[in-house]
């Protein structure tokens, strides 16, 4: 399938510098009239993706009449030419020209997926031109419904620039929220916000508004700039609350600069004048200490915050703490107690369902038979979430106190209630029997309903685009059909099949998710939207190289990005397979970008190879594999020095991260699903609309 490069088509998606356009009236130049130029031979979609391309490497002069010819000849990607022409235009300061253009798009194509990021570039325009109110353009975009962050973003940086002189105040405010958008939005407000604060040192003066620009750096990364922000309003002249909310942030800078040391003596600083009944830095500090295994220093302050201000907000958190460090040290009542204060309360359903697991698994660990399948039951009938875990781990009770096969039957429950899950996995290697068959996916098939034709503006630019090779921008416009009213039924449920022909994997899943949540569309017609075989030409080549079995990279795909591409996390992690760039430069050996981790091949070359780094490290062991890949090798280390040479299943439930623990059983839980659907390695299962390819065996 052809695929053409999708950062041209995106540029109107950015917002573009126009120098001081925002700020001061510019010198507008006399309307220039847009020349075609005859039209050639090649077909409307060749010269529109080489019109594209050109965008994409800066060559507007030579993208625009091509564009301004397409208005003519490719009449099917109209607003398409007209967003293109507006953008080329505003970047060249022909802000009359691109004024007009955005106007007949507004006019002419009122349905566009292209309104809203029109709407904000006429409002830069507005502004640029002088015009009266270029803020109702904005009002406009925030006040219609599935506009994307970064569209959001745009809306809120043109508004904050039109604020900057009349009210540098708010416009501070507006520049800090595009901020936390990831995104070109966000890379302007950020200069923005340092040209502002340089123009108006007053607003250095207010305590909050240092304390929110520090705790914006720190999110940033910006970690001396954050820092000398932060020490101005704990230094003098604000109030201890203040100071103490400054204090608390600068100690998270010091953990990001590593000076662990400082971050303690700073929480300490912030302990000591923070207003009672207030306990959050002390809470931070002694969560510190226990994340770097100082338990003694920990569990002093967590015991008196609670003997201090027992009904805190964290003192639930406080609770549980305590009883992982007395669980951790062999004080099993101790643990106990504080597990069941925390399940007593109920006011962290998460917390709770953690403590209950614990209580049950102390007692396994403690070879306390008789309490833990009692605990086990207790786990299994209030969470229905951990049953399965549950009725596995009881089996393996049973098995230790009653022999080989008393366990059995927990095993078969779990294969019969959980067929595709992490314990159904453990359980079959205990029987040495296998689960019923899954039956195959079930595809969906047949020409596209009238209920989804029907929307033929949108239904006619996707599968244009698609056949120019602009997939991404073909699921955008699918994305519009599924957020207008009334899209039901067929026309829904054919969407997971226009967006699994575009690769748009991490659409069909969400969307198949939600249909599995209304239980009208058949589990089998579901499983392969989603379970698919994303990107599956490149995970197998990837794969194959990699000496990996392709379902496992699937499997670890699915739950880090599910699927999207684009997907970034809040640590920087990029794409398909979530590598932040120190990773994938130690991997790749050479710089890498951002956008280099946002397309697909290259992005799963680099993961498909650094988890055969890990898998080689630990000697084919898939959990701890997957437990280094999320939570660290030196985590893993740890975990693994607790018990040394326990089994797999019991490693995994004693990983302490409990986001590292989910996603180990997650990942594994995907993978049995795959496996289930398309065939173990090296059997011949094909997938909906795909070829047939046998699946290499993962080699240790």
């Amino acid at each position: 399938m052809r695929r053409r490069s999708v950062a041209a088509l995106a540029v109107a998606l950015f917002v573009e510098s126009c120098g001081g356009c925002v700020h001061e009236r510019a010198t507008v130049p006399t309307p220039t009239v847009i020349r075609e130029t005859p039209a050639s031979a090649s077909a409307p979609r060749l010269r529109f993706a080489d019109a594209m391309a050109r965008v994409e490497r800066g060559d507007d002069t030579g993208a625009r009449p091509i564009f301004a010819d397409l208005l003519r000849t490719y009449p099917e990607l109209e607003d398409y030419h007209l967003a293109n022409l507006a953008a080329i235009d505003e970047r060249a300061a022909r802000f009359r020209d691109a004024a007009a253009l955005i106007d007949r798009l507004l006019a002419a194509h009122p349905e566009s997926v292209w309104v809203a990021r029109a709407l904000v570039r006429r409002a830069r325009v507005a502004a640029a031109l002088g015009d009266t109110d270029p803020d109702a353009f904005v009002a406009r975009v925030l006040a219609m419904p599935h506009v994307d962050d970064a569209t959001r973003a745009g809306a809120l940086l043109v508004r904050a620039d039109l604020r900057a002189r009349t009210s540098p105040r708010e416009a501070l405010a507006l520049y800090q929220e595009v901020r936390r958008t990831p995104g070109a939005s966000a890379t302007a407000a950020r200069a923005r916000s340092d040209a502002l604060l340089a123009a108006h040192p007053e607003l250095l003066a207010d305590p909050a508004l240092l304390i929110a620009e520090g705790t914006q750096l720190l999110s940033e990364g910006r970690l001396d700039e954050a820092a000398k922000r932060l020490e101005a309003v704990a230094g003098a002249g604000a109030d201890r609350a203040d100071r103490a909310t400054a204090l608390r942030t600068l100690a998270r800078v010091r953990q990001r600069q590593g000076r662990l040391e400082d971050a303690i003596d700073t929480y300490r600083a912030a302990a000591e004048i923070e207003p009672a009944p207030a306990v959050l830095a002390r809470y931070d500090l002694a969560t510190l200490l226990w994340n770097h295994d100082r338990d003694d220093e920990a569990e002093t302050l967590f015991t008196a915050i609670l003997r201090e201000a027992p009904r805190n907000a964290k003192a639930d958190d406080a609770h549980y703490a305590l009883g992982r460090i007395a669980e951790l040290r062999g004080r099993a009542a101790e643990a106990d107690a504080h597990y069941h204060r925390v399940i007593a309360t109920g006011a962290d359903a998460a917390l709770v369902r953690e403590s209950l697991w614990r209580i049950a698994w102390q007692a396994y660990d403690g070879r306390r038979f008789g309490d833990a399948i009692a605990a086990f039951s207790e786990v299994a009938a209030a969470s229905p979430q951990d049953r399965a875990g549950a009725r596995y781990w009881q089996g393996r009770v049973r098995e230790l106190r009653d022999g080989p096969d008393a366990g059995r039957a927990a095993y078969r429950t779990v294969l019969t209630e959980a067929p595709d899950s992490y314990y159904a996995e453990l359980s079959e290697s205990r029987l040495l029997e296998s689960a019923p068959a899954e039956d195959p996916a079930e595809p969906i098939t047949g020409a596209p309903p009238e209920s989804l034709t029907a929307h033929a503006y949108h239904w006619s630019r996707s599968r244009e685009l698609h056949a120019a090779g602009f997939d991404r921008a073909a699921a955008t416009e699918l994305g519009a059909i599924a957020n207008e009213p009334g899209v039901a039924g067929d026309a829904e449920v054919f969407l997971l099949e226009a967006y699994r022909e575009i690769d748009a994997h991490h659409r069909a899943l969400r969307l198949a998710t939600r249909l599995g949540a209304r239980q009208r569309v058949p589990s089998a017609v579901l499983a392969g939207y989603l379970y698919p075989r994303a990107y599956w030409p490149l995970v197998s080549e990837a794969a194959e190289a990699a000496r990996l079995d392709p379902l496992l990279v699937l499997a670890l795909m699915r739950q880090e990005s599910t699927f999207d591409p684009e997907a970034v996390s809040p640590a920087a992690a990029y794409g398909l397979m979530q590598l932040i760039i120190p990773t994938a430069e130690q991997v790749g050996g050479a710089t890498v970008t951002a956008a280099e981790l946002t397309d697909p091949a290259r992005n799963i070359e680099l993961g498909t190879h650094y988890l055969r780094r890990l898998l080689d490290r630990y000697d084919g062991d898939v959990a701890k594999a997957l437990a280094a890949y999320n939570g660290g090798e030196d985590a893993v280390a740890k975990w693994g020095a607790r018990a040394p040479g326990s089994a797999s299943d019991e490693f995994v439930e004693r990983i302490s991260f409990r986001e590292t623990r989910a996603y180990v059983k997650a990942v594994l839980g995907n993978y049995r699903r795959y496996r289930r659907l398309y065939g173990a390695p090296g059997e011949e299962r094909a997938a909906p609309g795909e070829q047939r390819a046998a699946l290499e065996p993962l080699e240790p």
